[in-house]
């Protein structure tokens, strides 16, 4: 008979603190998968208590060639790891935007209610649409821009937080790029009604043309716009506009100095996309594109940024997209190809909680579809979503 293995109480007590730290260490797990109804440009929002919400664009004809479609929205079923019924959001069906820079946006305000934006090219138009407080349908479409639309060409971006709502845009004439600039309008009761249009950006600064941009409350009276300027017609670089006394619909604006890495200095238009996320300690991020690489940085401490990681190969690139979970560990996802149209090869960086570099790699070669772009979100036990 074997004699058990005595193991001195010191021993025990190292071997359980091992024991608990690796569990500690557990890192997240990572669910790559295709947009519902193979959907095209997904977005993904995290709500305050938790929850994922998608909306997306489902064409009605699935031929290659076929662009007339309309916007969906679906709900992450947490407990059942899939998404609820789709539920249409465009109240009229309308042709695919085949850039990224076109694509619609979706913010959620404390009632519930889900505010989304897109943007038609051939009309020049913005339209808004909310859904009611659960979510199970949404108010007919409705124009949102009338004084301010010359030379609209590229989606704006939505924002929401408490019962304030904000839409942006940039517009004025598309030869004159560097007097171009960004506008908005803000809601206080939750979209029900609208201000008027304003213009909120520096027009020394320019705008650029066939750019997106980004937008995202700090606290209730505090807005951040993050756009390409066009100075002279070739500073492209990334603004980081900050807008002060936003419930009171008399905004006061201050820019961020450049960092090196925000500097693009282009003759052509780059069709870059950018996005912005929270972290578990509400600091907010944004991922852009500079040069052909993405960069990441946080909104209110610009010296934290830098490169998110290198290419598969030499390539470009774009359309980032960003997530933190609870235990503060963050995920980048981007594609890579050179052409605009074209969806590219998902790659994507997860780093732990101290902002290190974790190592994962994808378990297959993925690629995005075309006109399309990857989304991410974290889920409430810590997992990351991703979506292409």
């Amino acid at each position: 008979m074997l004699n058990k293995l005595q193991i001195p109480r010191a021993l025990q007590v190292v071997l359980l603190t091992l024991l608990l730290t690796l569990c500690g260490q557990a890192r997240a797990e990572i669910l790559v998968q295709k947009t519902p109804d193979e959907g095209l440009q997904p977005r993904l929002v995290q709500a305050a208590d938790g929850g994922i919400h998608l909306l997306y664009f489902k064409k009605r004809l699935n031929r290659p060639a076929a662009r007339e479609g309309n916007l969906y929205y679906r709900e992450y079923l947490i407990d059942e790891k899939r998404f609820g019924p789709a539920i249409k959001v465009s109240s009229q069906a309308f042709n695919l935007q085949t850039v990224a820079i076109s694509r619609a946006a979706m913010a959620i305000s404390e009632d519930g209610r889900l505010h989304v934006m897109w943007y038609l090219a051939r009309e020049a138009e913005y339209f808004y649409a909310r859904s009611n407080s659960d979510r199970s349908t949404f108010e007919p479409q409705q124009s949102m821009v009338e004084e301010f639309r010359e030379g609209i060409d590229a989606g704006g971006d939505i924002a929401a937080f408490g019962s304030q709502v904000a839409i942006v845009w940039g517009a004025g004439e598309l030869t004159q790029e560097a007097e171009r600039t960004m506008f908005a309008r803000f809601s206080h009761d939750s979209g029900s009604s609208f201000g008027e249009e304003l213009r909120v950006s520096d027009p020394a600064l320019g705008a650029c043309a066939c750019c997106s941009l980004a937008a995202e409350y700090l606290n209730e009276d505090t807005l951040v716009v993050a756009y390409r300027s066009a100075i002279d017609g070739i500073g492209r670089h990334m603004q980081i506009l900050t807008l002060n006394g936003v419930s009171a619909e008399t905004p006061s604006g201050r820019y961020q100095s450049l960092q090196p890495l925000q500097q693009w200095e282009a003759t052509f238009c780059p069709l870059s996309t950018n996005d912005i996320a929270a972290s578990e300690k509400d600091e907010h991020w944004i991922v852009f594109e500079t040069e052909g690489r993405i960069v990441e940085m946080n909104l209110l401490n610009p010296d934290k940024i830098a490169l998110a990681g290198e290419p598969f190969i030499e390539t470009r690139q774009k359309n980032p997209t960003l997530a933190f979970n609870p235990q503060g560990e963050k995920l980048i996802a981007w594609g890579e190809a050179i052409s605009h149209s074209r969806g590219g090869r998902l790659n994507l960086r997860f780093f732990d909680a101290e902002g290190k570099v974790a190592d994962y790699e994808l378990e297959e070669e993925l690629h995005i579809v075309d006109f399309s772009f990857p989304a991410a979100a974290a889920l409430p036990d810590g997992d990351f979503l991703v979506l292409h």
